[in-house]
């Protein structure tokens, strides 16, 4: 499942590339943008970066958590200049403000899931231990 995850990270991310570095997105998507898309436009930026946060920090790739955050803030700097040498694109520090942010909501989210995760297990083992002989949970 772990590999299924990464595998569709790396795809996401090659996605969100070709559609940061392209003169055009919409060619990429089709030129039939559904309504709620179109409306959501304006947000594109923190929704992809939450997206690819999402998938980048479940899929636990074997770096800390901080690097991965770090890498993500780095891509979205690269990607915003990058946008200065394509036509009719241009790097803005809020698309930037936007990828930022869009990866701080989805760390949050994850970290907040995998807490919630972690004391829903301990807490399972604790009940499952109740009647293990003293010291068999140490």
């Amino acid at each position: 499942m772990q590999v299924l995850m990464r595998l569709i990270s790396i795809a996401y991310l090659v996605f969100l590339t070709l559609l940061l570095l392209t003169a055009d997105p919409s060619r990429v998507v089709g030129a039939n943008i559904p309504l709620l898309l179109r409306r959501l436009m304006p947000e594109a930026h923190l929704l992809s970066f939450f997206v690819l946060a999402i998938l980048a920090l479940g899929s636990r790739w074997p770096a800390p958590r901080w690097i991965v955050v770090s890498l993500l803030g780095l891509y979205g700097a690269m990607t915003e200049i990058g946008q200065g040498f394509v036509p009719q694109r241009t790097p803005d520090w809020a698309d930037w403000f936007q990828d930022m942010a869009g990866v701080a909501l989805g760390a949050a989210l994850c970290w907040g899931v995998m807490r919630l995760a972690g004391r829903w297990t301990r807490r399972r083992l604790m009940r499952e231990c109740a009647g293990c002989p003293p010291g068999a949970n140490d």
